[in-house]
């Protein structure tokens, strides 16, 4: 089959490719080192954390789907950053394996969008339904996932062979002939993610919302304004930067390919902006998933089954605050005579006053007050002292309470 003029080798490259090509190339360079030094970190993570907690311990499904999603990115970058080798031959080289694989890469990006996706189903499965998929349905789910993304990739260049991944505009990708299998095996499952990982979001701000808001009756009048404007305008906005940051870098070439398909002339440098901010997923994904779920991400331990709002860095999670006070009572006693002592310590270093829920509007304050009473007996015709008997009480309680005990022990 002869490739139509849009389709065949150009050389040499016009300007405005010459200089766009430098942008996408770049940013996708960028994305690249940094989704593969994450993938990498968490691989290495991964393996420690096998090693130590053992081959039957979970792994947190979320971290799980993170590392997917790297691996998506990986993918996508290298089709982007594969343009140097346009700006080095001055030429998009149809034909050669260079092209291919740049058409290859870009088409396997879909997993891009069937991750973020895959992320806001668990999400939404794990906040508003609170329920956690059993390991063997969720990696089964995830296998689903990338066979869905290879078959898609595969079909093309299984029924056109090498008239397939031709010059697109700009670069590498399905011939322009082909837009049935454009829209069937690519774009349409890439505004299914995008629409419906939106929807997703919202769902999710509106149950938090809805939630804090109920929670935060529960607090005193006077705080609960405060409490409640920052719960509802503080916090939970902040879920929807995820849909936001993956439509904002996935949707002009999306858009711009749909409108080419639709018979509209787009210009290369449009095709150039558009593909400079798609190759931002990368480094965007690894920036927004290690700062706001970092809990997870850069765990010193294996991290816990967790996976809900508590895993949130913008939500917060709850934090120790408080003191320790340890009273002990001690008598003494050196033949008839005895004394006793009471003796105060206060400890400002550990804490047993933990600030709970604050992500949901709902505080509660534990203190515990811990009574330990040593008994000193000489022994008779001695002068040494048996050992000290601890007897250690434990009280736990309100500010009332804990005044009482310490009247108690003072009188």
């Amino acid at each position: 089959m002869a490739l139509s003029k849009q389709s065949q080798r150009l050389s040499p490259l016009p300007p405005v490719l010459s200089h766009g090509l430098v942008a996408v190339s770049t940013l996708g360079l960028l994305s690249f080192c940094c989704s593969a030094s994450l993938f990498l970190y968490l691989t290495y993570r991964l393996i420690v954390w096998r090693t130590k907690a053992g081959p039957q311990a979970p792994t947190n499904q979320f971290l799980f789907l993170i590392y997917n999603l790297l691996f998506a990115d990986i993918q996508q970058s290298l089709g982007f950053l594969l343009n140097i080798s346009a700006l080095q031959k001055d030429a998009i080289d149809v034909g050669s394996s260079d092209c291919w694989a740049q058409g290859w890469f870009i088409s396997t990006g879909l997993a891009n969008s069937v991750f973020i996706l895959a992320i806001a189903v668990h999400t939404f499965m794990s906040v508003v339904r609170q329920y956690r998929m059993p390991s063997w349905a969720f990696y089964s789910w995830v296998c689903v996932c990338w066979l869905f993304v290879y078959v898609m990739a595969i079909i093309g260049p299984l029924m056109y062979k090498d008239t397939f991944y031709v010059r697109a505009a700009a670069w590498c990708w399905v011939n322009e002939d082909y837009q049935t299998e454009r829209l069937w095996l690519h774009y349409m499952w890439v505004f299914v993610a995008m629409f419906s990982t939106f929807i997703i979001y919202i769902i999710i701000f509106i149950y938090v919302q809805r939630h804090s808001l109920r929670n935060a009756q529960a607090l005193p009048s006077s705080s609960r304004n405060s409490t409640t404007q920052s719960l509802a305008h503080g916090a939970t906005p902040m879920m929807l930067l995820y849909p936001f940051i993956y439509t904002l870098c996935t949707a002009p070439l999306a858009a711009g390919r749909i409108a080419s398909m639709a018979g509209r002339d787009i210009s290369l440098a449009y095709f150039c902006v558009a593909g400079s901010m798609i190759a931002c997923n990368g480094w965007l994904d690894v920036l927004l998933y290690a700062t706001t779920r970092r809990a997870i991400v850069f765990s010193e331990a294996p991290p816990s089954e967790e996976t809900g709002l508590e895993t949130f860095a913008f939500l917060g999670k709850g934090h120790e605050m408080g003191n320790v006070t340890t009273i002990q009572a001690a008598s003494q006693a050196h033949g008839r005579s005895s004394s006793r002592t009471i003796r105060k310590e206060l400890s400002r270093n550990e804490s047993t006053e933990n600030l709970y829920g604050m992500a949901l509007g709902h505080i509660e304050i534990k203190e515990s007050v811990k009574v330990t009473v040593e008994d000193f007996t000489s022994r008779s015709g001695s002068g040494s002292r048996s050992e000290p008997r601890r007897t250690p009480l434990t009280r736990t309680g309100s500010w009332d309470e804990r005044n009482s005990v310490k009247s108690m022990l003072d009188h």
